[in-house]
């Protein structure tokens, strides 16, 4: 039997490529979630499912027992609540730091971001720098991933432009010119998957981009072209930009927050070498957004009918 995986957090979007890949290695993957019956086509794919809350501390121990390997990718773009920065950023892998350390577990791979602790004033910037740290003085197995924006299909980024360019005839822009360096989801996945039992990543701390740097304004005019829409570019001043994000706040999703405000002032770019070359090489953005970003709700559908039945002919279940 392979290496037993907890995935926590594993129901979202990089979770769910995360799931695929380390199935198809041959792994028995276990996805920690706060919301497991909504995470029941993952047990189609082959992965058992575990109910767990960070933020509360409940449910960890039992999901993490009996694993050789814990992921954490639990991650908040903006807080709701009881579900705040802290809370998911800091004192759930505390949590979840201290259970694979009762439990044994072998290794522990962390999802961080580009940019931790290196945005003054950013409550997300500065858990994620406050996570990295917990986990290093973990004496655990560690790895430490920072990726910079993720894509793919069901991402938060381009499919959030996409529905609003559809109801807009003009796309404000707010910073245009901060850089941003994204990196496929698929290519994040096998960067986790690829470090499972591999002893050289121990103690390491990766930073993932993709090959290309873009200013934020060329990522739309990139999704404009790839959705064949003509749309005009509007600069939102700084004082705007505020209270857009101020108003819009309240909504359940917002799609600004003064949080993210600091963070688009900063470039989001890789130091060095795009994708470590020991995961590979990072796919081009012009070649893979066009392949799922016109796709409609049926083919996506249809796109998850054809892995599942890829799952079962492998005999995942």
């Amino acid at each position: 039997m392979g290496k037993r995986v907890c995935i926590i957090g594993g129901s979202g979007f990089v979770g769910r490529a995360i799931v695929d890949q380390a199935i198809g290695a041959g792994y028995q993957v276990t996805v920690a979630c706060r919301h497991p019956e909504r995470a029941r086509d993952l047990l189609v794919k082959g992965a058992e499912l575990s109910r767990v809350d960070v933020a509360e501390g409940r449910g960890i121990d039992a999901a993490v027992e009996g694993h050789d390997l814990v992921i954490y990718l639990v991650g908040l773009l903006f807080e709701k609540g009881r579900q705040n920065f802290t809370a998911a950023h800091v004192d759930g892998v505390a949590r979840v730091l201290e259970s694979c350390k009762r439990a044994g577990v072998k290794q522990y791979l962390h999802m961080s971001a580009l940019g931790a602790g290196k945005v003054a004033g950013s409550v997300y910037a500065e858990t994620k720098a406050a996570a990295e740290a917990l986990v290093q003085t973990s004496g655990l197995n560690w790895t430490i991933f920072r990726p910079s924006i993720i894509y793919g299909a069901g991402d938060n980024f381009f499919n959030q432009f996409k529905a609003m360019s559809a109801m807009l005839p003009v796309m404000p822009v707010i910073s245009g010119a901060t850089r941003f360096q994204p990196v496929w989801v698929e290519d994040v996945a096998g960067a986790f998957v690829q470090s499972i039992d591999n002893h050289h990543v121990t103690g390491q701390i990766y930073e993932l981009g993709g090959p290309n740097t873009y200013s934020f304004q060329s990522l739309l005019e990139l999704l404009m072209n790839a959705l064949g829409r003509k749309r005009i570019f509007i600069s939102v001043p700084g004082f705007a930009a505020k209270l857009m994000a101020i108003f819009t706040s309240v909504l359940p999703t917002p799609p600004i927050t003064l949080d993210q405000l600091k963070l688009l002032g900063h470039d989001n770019v890789v130091n060095g070498d795009a994708f470590p070359a020991e995961f590979g090489e990072a796919a081009a953005l012009e070649r893979v957004l066009p392949t799922y970003i016109c796709a409609s709700r049926s083919e996506q559908l249809q796109h998850f009918m054809d892995k599942c039945r890829q799952h079962y002919r492998k005999g995942a279940i």
